[in-house]
């Protein structure tokens, strides 16, 4: 097996019933409250099968499912818990893609034979180790081809899985490599990474399993869907040589300077920045690179912290350029609490910005300049060096006749 699929079906449920038990088994609305003018996030299955899907309005939402529990949207709690379970993978997996919050790619290739596992029994461990370390219902899928592995794991998410050792839900499946096109035959067509117009289309035109789609002719499904239904004619074949695309980790910089004394004053806080403007600046990683994003902050005696944030109109590579944004900054806050350390984040770190300046100024003058070099440089050699394009017949359907190339000042 080369790749795996990660999966926790309805992340944004199973983080709300991770905290809530409560909630197991009941039908809950992710979006705000009823009577807020919003749309629904993400729904649980029980709320889906009242007729709740992503993207009504909260008020339709409720009329479908009035017994539904409303909860808000906790943007950046669900960011935080993808983020802590990419990394978890991060730290099992050479190469990690992650395609959405709580669904991720990884390569395996080898892992399994280094540990003396079984693909099934290092997958089934994978599972567990990550379930236990986030407390969240996570499903894997492995198979030689990404889209086989996500395809088995998105199945089991689905409940379409085969039946565990016990006679429960399984929640790992392996794809047995060259049965990859007879595994996926009988997957509902949801399982194609397409828009979800293109599921419901597909299923109005009655075709509700992936074996029907790689019965069709491809030039139907081009016809019909473009390059999507190309892709999606492929991969219901088992043809994929797509690879993983793990996203660059970005580069940050942070330094730290401690006050002398706990300060409150403007030109100590300004102090402080330019010396940990200098650091940063200077640190090895930001050689011959612009910054596009500085984050400064203030820690406070009484252990809290003040921080601004300032994204440049172009990336900088003076640290005096950004301490004279900073300074307004600076200068309109009114700290709470003496500071004890100021200390900046430099992020957006880009490779060196530069303004190309014009070969000449612009003017009557300059223009007159070049036209005599130009015509000296005619005389020595006897012949036109420099040459112009001018329209000729630019309504010609020929580009030949279009334009000619003649002498300059000709």
């Amino acid at each position: 097996m080369d790749f795996a699929c990660i999966q926790v079906p309805w992340f944004a449920i199973a983080v709300a019933r991770r905290e809530n038990p409560q909630l197991a088994g009941r039908p809950v609305v992710v979006g705000g409250a009823p009577e807020e003018h919003a749309e629904v996030t993400a729904c649980s299955p029980e709320a889906m099968a009242a007729g709740v899907a992503p993207g009504m309005s909260l008020r339709r939402a409720l009329a479908l499912c009035p017994g539904a529990v409303f909860l808000p949207l906790a943007a950046s709690v669900l960011r935080a818990e993808a983020d802590r379970l990419a990394a978890l993978l991060r730290e099992r997996s050479p190469v990690v893609e992650e395609a959405g919050e709580g669904h991720l790619h990884c390569e395996i290739r080898g892992l399994p034979e280094l540990l003396g596992l079984g693909t099934a029994t290092y997958l089934a461990q994978l599972r567990e180790s990550l379930a236990g370390e986030t407390g969240l219902p996570v499903l894997a899928g492995a198979a030689t081809t990404v889209f086989a592995a996500h395809a088995a794991c998105s199945a089991l998410g689905l409940g379409i899985g085969i039946a565990g050792d016990r006679g429960g839900p399984r929640q790992s499946i392996s794809v047995v490599p060259g049965r990859e096109r007879e595994f996926l035959a009988h997957l509902p067509v949801e399982v194609l990474p397409v828009e979800p117009a293109m599921h419901q289309r597909l299923r109005l035109f009655g075709i509700e399993r992936l074996a029907q789609v790689a019965a069709l002719p491809l030039s139907a499904m081009q016809a019909q869907f473009g390059p999507a239904g190309r892709r999606a004619w492929e991969l219901a074949n088992g043809r994929d040589s797509s690879r993983l695309q793990p996203a660059q980790e970005e580069l940050r910089v942070t330094e730290e300077v401690e006050l002398p004394a706990p300060a409150v004053s403007q030109a100590a806080l300004l102090a402080g920045s330019e010396a940990a403007l200098a650091r940063a600046f200077g640190r090895e990683e930001v050689a011959g690179r612009a910054v596009r994003i500085v984050t400064w902050w203030a820690g406070l005696e009484d252990s809290t912290r003040v921080s601004r944030r300032l994204a440049f109109r172009e990336p900088t590579a003076d640290p005096r350029h950004a301490l004279f944004v900073l300074r307004s900054k600076v200068e309109a806050l009114r700290l709470p609490a003496p500071a004890l350390s100021v200390g900046v984040e430099l992020a957006g770190i880009c490779s060196e910005y530069a303004h190309q300046q014009l070969l000449w100024s612009s003017g009557r003058g300059r223009q007159r300049e070049l036209d005599d070099a130009i015509a000296q440089l005619h005389a020595r050699a006897g012949e036109p060096q420099v040459y112009r394009i001018v329209e000729v017949q630019p309504w010609s359907r020929i580009p030949e006749r279009q334009a000619a190339l003649v002498a300059y000042g000709s």
